[in-house]
């Protein structure tokens, strides 16, 4: 005896294939919403990186000068001091007369306010890959947040970088009058 098989050819229904059209949109769809979002922000650490570079490099340039336009090169005599030759410390704050660029700057607080867009070098060249970042800083009086000082006896330094996304990186620090 012959065993006999009847049955459909192989193969999907119309109602299968569309189950799997739906089933695939659908995944298709959350796997292009993720790559959208990777492609949008895959530029973000670059942006840090750079947003911290440029912060750090503005803050030690700060740092550099002396405390006050009336300390002493080297910060000899403290300017506010009872030293001999000593001058009372300035109370305004930004570049003094004279100093009409940042290579002019000779102390901390002559960068309260700059506020570049796109962000310069010290002899006012444009940095190359910073073209819609912003840059700006701001100094103050904070010897009061320190303990033991008085507030005209430190300075605190906030430098602030914005990126082309709109991120703001900030770096701060004291210049102790010393």
């Amino acid at each position: 005896m012959h065993a006999h098989t009847t049955g459909a050819a192989p193969g999907f229904t119309l109602v299968e294939l569309l189950v799997l059209i739906v089933l695939v949109s659908i995944a298709m769809a959350g796997i292009m919403t993720v790559w959208q979002h990777s492609q949008r922000h895959a530029a973000d650490p670059l942006h840090a990186n750079r947003a911290v570079k440029l912060g750090q490099a503005v803050l030690e340039e700060i740092l550099a000068k002396r405390f006050d336009e009336n300390s002493g090169q080297g910060g000899v005599p403290r300017c506010g001091s009872t030293d001999p030759g000593a001058q009372p410390c300035s109370t305004t704050f930004g570049p003094d007369a004279g100093e009409t660029s940042r290579a002019l700057y000779d102390d901390v607080d002559d960068y309260h306010g700059l506020d570049l867009t796109p962000p310069t070098d010290i002899n006012g060249a444009a940095l190359t890959g910073y073209a819609n970042y912003r840059l700006r800083v701001s100094v103050a009086a904070a010897g009061g947040e320190l303990s033991g000082l008085n507030n005209d006896e430190a300075k605190r330094i906030d430098v602030t970088v914005t990126t082309p996304r709109g991120h703001d990186y900030e770096f701060s620090a004291y210049r102790v009058n010393f």
